[in-house]
């Protein structure tokens, strides 16, 4: 028996067609049991590890920076971000950023 190229080619598709097919119906089952478990346990999306990115954001969110400077008016700055009104107008003034500096 003699096979060709497209005859090999057509059984190919004929056997994704028919995994997509499989694939489709054992994953509805699959889907079916997992949202029953979700309901009969009272699973969250984060008991499930899902939205833990979300979480991680807040928790960096919260973290807090130590003050890195401080004039005598109990001004303060992270040193992080643009620099505060206070510390700009000392710089043009002629003072230095190392006079703020916290030691």
């Amino acid at each position: 028996m003699a096979t060709t190229y497209q005859e090999i080619v057509q059984k190919i598709n004929e056997l994704q067609k028919q995994a997509e097919e499989i694939k489709a119906r054992e994953q509805a089952a699959v889907i079916a049991d997992i949202r029953e478990k979700i309901d009969q346990y009272g699973l969250t999306a984060e008991d499930l590890g899902f939205g833990v990115k979300a979480v991680a954001g807040k928790k960096a969110a919260n973290r807090k920076v130590p003050v890195r400077y401080r004039d005598s008016a109990g001004n303060t700055w992270t040193g992080r971000g643009k620099r505060p009104g206070w510390l700009t107008q000392a710089l043009a003034a002629g003072k230095s950023v190392d006079d703020f500096l916290i030691r």
